[in-house]
């Protein structure tokens, strides 16, 4: 004869009586557990055997509570439970990807073990697999659930770490530190306190990436680079490698932490000169000299405009090829022949123009004094090109 099949309430008992073995289990699910972990070393090798301990307790109970729900149950313990563990887990330096293995393995030596206890008390088959269908579920969603409190704590993280690095920079380039803080926060952020640092200021063309160009500053040389409203802005200690075709990238000289308020301040004014005359590429204050006073001193820009190009104003478009001509003439160090070949005319055509600049001006181009005069004058023009 075939056995009879159990009364529905003793098949119950049998399973809520394998639930509740499980439950008192627990000294066999660490062990098992932290096996893995052993295997999995080095990341769990940082977690404490009584914090594996803790997660198996805790795991147990969202167990059980689904077990006997024939359901996944998680409530707003659980949630909490679970962020602490990630906070925990985030403490100890394990990234997602093991937080979400240890997760999993946990639930599988759960679920091995619940099948075991079940095989020794004679639960249904079908009560077994639908048990095993429920830890799926659950394991399932708890992961999703993990991944999103640790995709979120890390972005908290991160953002939180680029507070720090923008709020150091702010203060440390306007000098707004003690000089026992710069090298506490300085180190805390990975920056040596002990060698000089470049500083920076840097912008691209219209429409191109700011943060790629913070990412070409940062990974091309030591230092830390932040990326402001349109612009980015920080300390090197390497040097820069080939930069993009659209990048402005002012540097102040290099100087002691402590001390890089005032190398900032110049490559500050670097960066508007670049902006304002169009240069693009790299620029310190060795590459662009007294041209950087200019734009700083209006009385002196203000004569020697009233000097040397108003009177060429009332000339029309003759006046515009004499001050181009003078321009062509200055830049080519007073060479006649290269400065008329970039102007594409006869060497005696540029000759006449600069003569009648002399005459309308009274200008002495054989001066050095008058010379930089002019130079000054052409460098203030709003028509240069650089």
């Amino acid at each position: 004869m075939e056995p009879s099949a159990l009364p529905a309430d003793v098949a119950g008992r049998s399973f809520r009586d394998s639930v509740a073995r499980l439950m008192d289990d627990v000294d066999e699910l660490v062990a098992r557990t932290v096996a893995f972990g052993d295997e999995q070393r080095p990341p769990y090798a940082v977690v404490p055997r009584s914090a594996i301990e803790a997660s198996v307790r805790m795991n147990l109970e969202t167990v059980r509570d689904s077990l006997l729900a024939g359901a996944p149950v998680i409530d707003d313990r659980d949630v909490e439970a679970l962020t602490i563990r990630v906070d925990e887990r985030l403490g100890q330096g394990l990234r997602v990807e093991d937080g979400i293995q240890g997760w999993r393995k946990s639930i599988g030596v759960i679920q091995e073990r619940f099948i075991e206890i079940a095989a020794e008390q004679d639960v249904d088959v079908a009560e077994v697999l639908n048990a095993v269908r429920v830890l799926w579920q659950l394991s399932d969603l708890m992961t999703n659930q993990m991944t999103a409190l640790f995709r979120s704590r890390q972005l908290t993280g991160a953002l939180r770490h680029s507070q720090l690095r923008a709020e150091f920079l702010e203060k440390v380039l306007a000098g707004g530190l003690p000089v026992p803080e710069v090298h506490a926060r300085g180190e805390e952020l990975g920056l040596d306190t002990t060698i000089d640092y470049l500083t920076v200021k840097a912008g691209t063309a219209q429409g191109a990436s700011v943060e790629a160009l913070r990412r070409r500053l940062e990974t091309r040389a030591t230092g830390l680079v932040v990326v402001a409203d349109g612009y980015c802005f920080g300390l090197l200690s390497g040097p820069i490698g080939v930069l993009a075709g659209e990048d402005v990238v002012a540097l102040g000289p290099a100087a002691p932490l402590p001390e890089v308020a005032g190398s900032f301040e110049l490559a500050t004014r670097i960066y508007d000169w670049m902006r304002q005359h169009g240069v693009r590429g790299r620029r310190r204050i060795e590459d662009i000299g007294w041209r950087l006073a200019v734009d700083r001193d209006d009385a002196v820009t203000s004569l020697l405009l009233r000097r040397y190009r108003a009177p060429l104003d009332p000339m029309g478009e003759f006046g515009e090829l004499i001050w181009r001509s003078v321009r062509a003439y200055v830049s080519a160090d007073k060479n006649v022949a290269r400065a008329a070949e970039a102007l594409v005319v006869h060497q005696n055509t540029l000759r006449y123009r600069l003569a009648r600049f002399a005459e309308i001006t009274g200008a002495n181009l054989d001066s050095a004094d008058t010379l930089l005069e002019v130079a000054w004058a052409l460098a203030a023009d709003p028509d240069e090109t650089t």
